[in-house]
């Protein structure tokens, strides 16, 4: 019944759009490929934006909340592990086929961590750029499957400002918020905050509170500016484990005491610093560098990482629209794992250089990209055996504006993925970079008062990195598969804007297979999204969200032999009151209509200890409520 409602509702506001005036969705920015502030207009790929006040509007409470309204991207959690964020059917190794980005940085990690942003404070977010099959010659090593950035607010060009924030709500929900912000002479802003955030979890044994403290400051230059960012962060967390069929029929929320579960504590250090000079008007330099310390414990092991980065970059433009960017990078990548069963060490280390041209000419727009990247391993394990990687990155694109709102692309990307340290640890037989080619063609324009963006992707994807069974082995291992997976699918999206009520919806069509014709695992054929924002006045707003997931074989199905898993339909209600007088409530509904669904399905073998075998479920949590304010001086 509700998937119905769903696909007439996307009909219906299909029909609703008539002639009112443009806005300037075509003209929100995007840090693109070249790692330049451009519009979405202007990006030859098929780019999704979240503003900070939509994130706010959806009741969003965290990243992996607000990129489930994204149809491009399905979110996986795993009851309580930092999610990972799947674009374009990566399957079960999303972590490592997508890069993650605050403020243009990366923040993925050397090993399957991957990245984490359940630390990042959502009420310090200004927007959220998301760009499937984008970044691979700016960032290399690991974009294949996209680029999401994570845009932050920088500090305000005032003195004595900051706001209150305090929130509850189910599974023992309590947050607190403070930021305060100031201008210290004519040039120096800074901006501070500390958030303290409880959540017992849906299930038992759960857990996920956060502490964190922030500080960020930007220093005018005369043709410049230096950034410079501090952010300590303490996450201590449970996740319950694996249930099988009957036991969630018995009790949904239970943990059972005798399998895996987590008790973990993570905490880190992040510094970043970022420079820009305009050495003159048509000659800009950039110098970003990142330095990253986390402590790890659980279960009985404890992992220290460092990770450090440093990217600098000139871009020249010439011949009024057009301009080429040279840049390179450094990455430096340490993990320490201390255990009852010894210490071990782990490496990777890479350079990479890059070069970007774009060329206009009258209402055609061309882009050239190269990246040569090189990649080293090092650690204690027989597998690394300083073992390195010499690969490349291409990127061409061409654009054609038929119109002052309307334009069209065509769209190559050739990338790459290099193993992770963990992944190499359990490996079978050689071990090489996975290689992915992407083509796209795309349709972005204003029709009225409706924002449309369309594309058809193929992707061919050769040494696919998979986990699964070895033939040669009764344990699962990593390995390299043969032959080529493909990917096929279509994105489309409709943004309708009235005078009080703005409607989207988005959907995602793909078709995936790998070994001998078969899907991959764990990837629904179908997600959509739909969302209505209305605005009784200038005080009280309502937004109502819709996502539908379509059915998927479970994660560990690769011979597609067992029955796929049920599609389902989420829904969630927010309402927020401005009393315009600095104080802000908000309150909301997550699972409005208490769907039974799952954030993970994966399948046990018997084995020689544990004869057991079925399903396995990781129930997602029912209809649960918030309710909280803020208030801004």
């Amino acid at each position: 019944m509700k998937k119905r409602f769903y696909i007439a509702g996307l009909i219906l506001v299909s029909s609703l759009a008539t002639g009112q005036d443009k806005v300037v969705k075509l003209e929100e920015s995007v840090i693109t490929s070249e790692n330049t502030e451009t519009t979405i207009a202007d990006i030859p790929k098929n780019v999704t934006v979240l503003t900070g006040e939509e994130i706010t509007q959806r009741g969003a409470k965290t990243v992996a909340e607000a990129l489930k309204l994204v149809s491009s991207v399905v979110v996986k959690e795993m009851g309580g592990t930092d999610a990972a964020f799947d674009i374009r059917g990566q399957g079960a190794t999303a972590k490592s086929n997508v890069i993650v980005l605050v403020d243009g940085a990366p923040i993925n990690s050397i090993d399957l961590s991957g990245y984490q942003t359940s630390n990042i404070p959502v009420d310090n977010i200004e927007r959220i750029e998301v760009i499937p099959s984008g970044g691979s010659v700016l960032y290399g090593d690991g974009a294949i499957g996209g680029t999401i950035n994570i845009v932050t607010k920088a500090p305000e060009n005032k003195k004595n400002y900051g706001s209150l924030n305090s929130e509850i709500g189910s599974y023992g929900l309590k947050k607190q918020q403070i930021t305060y912000g100031t201008k210290i002479g004519e040039k120096l802003l800074v901006e501070v905050d500390y958030l303290k955030r409880e959540k017992d979890g849906y299930r038992d044994y759960s857990k996920d509170d956060l502490e964190s403290f922030g500080f960020r400051s930007r220093y005018k230059l005369n043709d410049g500016e230096l950034k410079f960012k501090y952010n300590y962060s303490k996450n201590e967390f449970k996740a319950p484990g694996w249930l099988f069929e009957s036991e969630v029929n018995d009790d949904r929320t239970q943990s059972n005491s005798t399998r895996w579960r987590v008790d973990g504590k993570t905490e880190k250090n992040n510094f970043v610093g970022d420079y820009s000079y305009n050495i003159n008007s048509d000659l800009e330099f950039k110098l970003l560098g990142t330095y990253t310390h986390e402590n790890y414990s659980s279960n009985g092991s404890n992992y220290k990482t460092e990770i450090k980065y440093l990217k600098p970059q000139l871009r020249y433009s010439y011949l009024n629209e057009n301009y080429i960017v040279f840049g390179g990078d450094v990455y430096a990548g340490e993990t320490k794992n201390y255990s009852s069963k010894g210490d071990s060490k782990a490496e990777k280390n890479s350079l990479g250089g890059f070069i970007v041209n774009s060329y206009t000419i009258d209402k055609f727009r061309f882009t050239q990209g190269y990246r040569r990247q090189n990649i080293e391993y090092k650690g204690k394990n027989k597998n690394f055996s300083k073992k390195k990687f010499n690969e490349d990155a291409v990127e061409l694109t061409g654009s054609y504006l038929y119109s002052d709102s309307g334009s069209t692309y065509v769209s190559y990307t050739k990338g790459f993925r290099a193993p992770n340290t963990d992944e190499i640890n359990a490996w079978a037989g050689e071990f090489n970079p996975q290689k992915t080619e992407t083509y796209e063609i795309g349709v972005k324009d204003f029709v009225g008062n409706t924002y449309i963006s369309t594309s058809v992707f193929y992707i061919e994807t050769e040494n696919e990195i998979f986990y699964g069974v070895n033939k040669n082995d009764e344990f699962n291992k990593n390995r390299n598969l043969d032959g080529t997976s493909k990917r096929k699918g279509i994105e489309f999206s409709l943004e309708h804007y009235f005078n009080k009520l703005t409607i989207s919806e988005s959907i995602t069509y793909m078709k995936t297979e790998f070994k001998e014709g078969k899907d991959i695992p764990g990837i629904p054929n179908i997600k959509g999204v739909l969302n209505f924002n209305y605005k009784f006045n200038e005080k009280l707003s309502m937004n109502n969200s819709w996502e539908y997931y379509g059915k998927s074989y479970d994660n560990n199905d690769e011979a597609n032999e067992r029955e796929k898993t049920d599609s389902y339909v989420l829904s969630g209600l927010t309402f927020i009151y401005d009393f315009q007088d600095g104080l802000v409530i908000n309150a909301g509904i997550n699972n409005l209509f208490n769907e039974k669904y799952y954030d993970y399905v994966g399948y046990k073998n018997p084995s020689k200890q544990d004869p057991t075998f079925g399903k396995t479920y990781y129930p997602a949590p029912e209809r649960n409520y918030y309710i909280g304010f803020k208030y801004s001086f």
